[in-house]
């Protein structure tokens, strides 16, 4: 998810119906082709394709259907704008995923989930807009049970992926690159490493290349 609307996308700001529906417009369409090609990656790497997941800043659902189409996983999607999580509900139906993706209300500062109740935390986009960094870290390793993965970042999947979306993205929005890269600088690894440190999470892997810019760690 991206473009002029991202900014909205900031853990305290709360979408409006109209912003929710432009929101949910670009990821049906500028934004569709990365997310199985994002959960593919996301499966391999942690390893985890059964038990539960949460994606957290989920928008329009996207990313969590895409991740229970992929694998037998249980899927919540979070995300604290009622506008959206009516949206994604509509969207978990709409492509036949009701049993499996679950739309949950709930900031990533304090997730409503149980200490050790996930196999996965999945987030794509959502962090670079956290108020607390290191807080949000904090959560996700929380609720992970032990063993768990973590996968949070932002990417487009691949590098054609990523040119045609700047391509399109730039025709919508002139300033679009430069707004990307303020987000990136945001939580630059530097930035990432201080706030990982004081959530006491030690061990953990940064990826910073054509699929985007990621950071996992395990519980």
């Amino acid at each position: 998810m991206g473009g002029h609307l991202a900014a909205m996308k900031k853990i305290g700001i709360r979408h409006t119906r109209e912003s929710a529906a432009a929101y949910n417009e670009i990821a049906q369409t500028v934004f569709f082709p990365i997310y199985p090609v994002i959960a593919d990656q996301i499966l391999r790497r942690s390893g985890i394709d059964h038990g539960t997941c949460l994606d957290v800043g989920s928008g329009p659902g996207h990313l969590a259907i895409a991740l229970a189409a992929l694998s037998d996983l249980r899927v919540y999607a979070l995300d604290n704008s009622r506008p959206m999580q009516e949206i994604a509900g509509k969207n978990i139906v709409k492509y036949g995923m009701g049993k499996r993706v679950v739309p949950v209300f709930g900031d990533v500062h304090t997730i409503p989930f149980d200490d050790a109740s996930l196999d996965l935390v999945v987030s794509r986009g959502s962090f670079f807009f956290w108020r607390n960094l290191s807080q949000g870290f904090l959560e996700c390793k929380r609720v992970l049970k032990q063993g768990g993965m973590a996968y949070v970042g932002g990417g487009f999947g691949n590098a054609r992926l990523r040119d045609e979306i700047a391509t399109t993205m730039r025709e919508r929005d002139p300033s679009w690159e430069e707004k990307r890269k303020g987000w990136y600088r945001n939580c630059s690894p530097d930035i990432a490493r201080s706030a990982l440190a004081a959530a006491g999470i030690f061990e953990y892997d940064i990826i910073d290349d054509d699929s985007g810019y990621w950071i996992s760690f395990i519980h």
